[in-house]
């Protein structure tokens, strides 16, 4: 789902890094945030947690969430809403959700996703 939005990102000419939660450099210098994980035990993955806990205030940056799940699915929804507890813009009303593995229509809403978090940098 990453690569997916990656790609879509790269496509419209603007700059994407794609970074594990264990490398996150912070949000100097970004004009837009996608952040996933997958839900494990009904929970965001521990890594994912910690990055969420430690993120500043982010007064309107674009921000989207994103994850894959087996039972319930949690992740995705406990990132949105702690992005938009920190003030960022939701791109999208809800996150994208893919049940075990993300399907062809679901890498389409990844795409689609990532060219508006593009568009929202120039």
């Amino acid at each position: 789902m990453a690569e997916a939005i990656y790609e879509s990102v790269i496509s419209t000419g603007a700059e994407c890094v794609i970074f594990d939660a264990r490398e996150f450099p912070g949000i100097d210098d970004i004009c837009a945030l996608a952040l996933g994980s997958s839900t494990r035990m009904k929970r965001t993955l521990p890594m994912v947690k910690r990055l969420l806990s430690e993120l500043p205030a982010l007064n309107g940056l674009p921000a989207a969430a994103f994850g894959s799940y087996g039972w319930s699915g949690e992740a995705p929804d406990e990132i949105a809403d702690r992005l938009k507890d920190l003030g960022a813009s939701l791109i999208e009303g809800k996150p994208i959700k893919a049940k075990d593995y993300p399907s062809d229509s679901i890498l389409d809403e990844c795409r689609a996703l990532g060219t508006k978090l593009a568009s929202r940098c120039q």
